[in-house]
């Protein structure tokens, strides 16, 4: 791993770690500033929402030899966004509160998306797709310990709480972007006239028309990740207000369950990854699809826990053979595109599924899980029939 890519990985673990103080008690933050349970999975809703239109609009308008500074942009306006939070806490004024809070999803999504995009100009891998992701959940996890312990307790007799995190997390993020303004990725940019496109999304539409094994790889993210936001998107909220953990437990929960699948998901890739995808992909979607119809017809607490917590700890593992064959499928510009066109599948898929959880949670659980067993079902076809296609690809080019 070069000195670049490195830097990339330590912004990274910065953004990632400001996002486990900032989120990890998100959801009860919005509560204490008088926001209802239905409102706190609309604003959620809307941000994903609204993050479609970000990312087709950076797809289209940002080129690679641009990402970097976008990037350095959007941290800085991250950091700001955090601290106006901060500063509104207990102000009674909700409407700012909830459009910023959305801002830093739409913020925090785009950031996010651009990482393994800056990383492919440098160098293109597989692994290190699936290295971003274990790279951010393990700082989101550390950061989530951190705000569990410290919940509460006197530094200088200065209490901490829930609005402290979102002061320190603003800082981690100008960090960040400082790190990230000095890090030299343009000297890894190739010309390439691609670079002058101003449509280059529309082009790459264009050509997946006719891309059978992009089609199902889109179809598998948009009802997969229905299908985990609904379970997962509230997940504080069901911890604390429907199962009766304390705010401190559920988030020692969470921590432990992230952990573990980072864990869990870094010996996968190092180690225990099936020669058959098949077999792999069960594995990971697979049990859950089991275990939501085990919830649903036992409908009780412990079984709706025991799907929570394989959802979990099942997902970090795997994006090497799930998601980065396709990414890496195309190169340069259109990589770029269909990184973002990936993401913006994503987030109205998240959108749909977090609006779904606030909907449906409220008229009982069990239903919850009904809609993640429909959806979890059509995501198994569709990476079944994209990993089938993309294996007969690999073997037209073998030969």
């Amino acid at each position: 791993m070069n000195k670049e890519i490195k830097r990339i990985f330590i912004v990274l673990s910065l953004f990632s770690f400001a996002g486990g103080l900032f989120y990890n008690f998100q959801q009860l933050w919005l509560l204490d500033n008088n926001l209802s349970v239905k409102t706190i999975g609309i604003v959620l809703s809307l941000g994903a929402l609204l993050s479609v239109s970000t990312i087709f609009l950076c797809s289209n308008l940002v080129k690679q030899n641009r990402l970097k500074n976008l990037v350095s942009i959007l941290l800085l306006l991250k950091a700001l966004t955090i601290v106006s939070l901060f500063c509104l806490n207990s102000s009674g004024l909700n409407i700012i509160i909830k459009f910023l809070t959305m801002l830093d999803y739409v913020l925090d999504v785009e950031i996010y998306a651009s990482i393994y995009p800056m990383i492919s100009i440098i160098s293109q891998d597989d692994k290190l797709y699936a290295k971003r992701g274990l790279f951010y959940s393990t700082f989101y996890y550390i950061s989530v310990l951190l705000t569990g312990f410290l919940l509460g307790k006197n530094i200088l007799n200065f209490n901490i709480n829930y609005n402290f995190y979102l002061l320190l997390a603003s800082i981690f993020i100008f960090i960040a972007f400082f790190i990230l303004n000095n890090t030299n990725i343009e000297k890894y940019h190739k010309s390439n006239k691609k670079d002058n496109d101003n449509d280059i999304l529309f082009k790459l539409l264009t050509k997946i028309k006719t891309d059978i094994i992009s089609k199902n790889y889109l179809a598998f993210i948009f009802f997969g990740d229905v299908a985990y936001y609904i379970v997962q998107s509230l997940l504080m909220i069901i911890l604390t207000k429907y199962v009766g953990f304390s705010p401190t437990f559920a988030s020692n929960f969470i921590l432990t369950l992230g952990i573990s699948a980072v864990v869990l998901a870094t010996l996968i890739l190092e180690k225990f990854t099936f020669k058959n995808n098949y077999l792999n992909l069960f594995l990971k979607y697979g049990i859950r699809l089991i275990n939501y119809i085990i919830a649903v017809i036992l409908c009780n607490k412990t079984s709706y826990l025991l799907a929570m917590i394989y959802l979990m700890l099942s997902a970090e593992s795997y994006t090497h053979v799930s998601h980065a064959p396709y990414i890496n499928r195309f190169k340069d510009e259109y990589q770029f595109a269909f990184s973002n066109l990936s993401e913006i599948i994503s987030y109205l898929a998240r959108s749909i599924g977090t609006l779904l959880c606030s909907l449906l949670i409220e008229i009982n659980l069990r239903f919850v899980f009904i809609v993640a067993i429909i959806f979890t079902i059509l995501q198994i076809i569709f990476a079944f029939r994209a990993l089938k296609l993309k294996n007969e690809e690999s073997m037209v080019q073998y030969d």
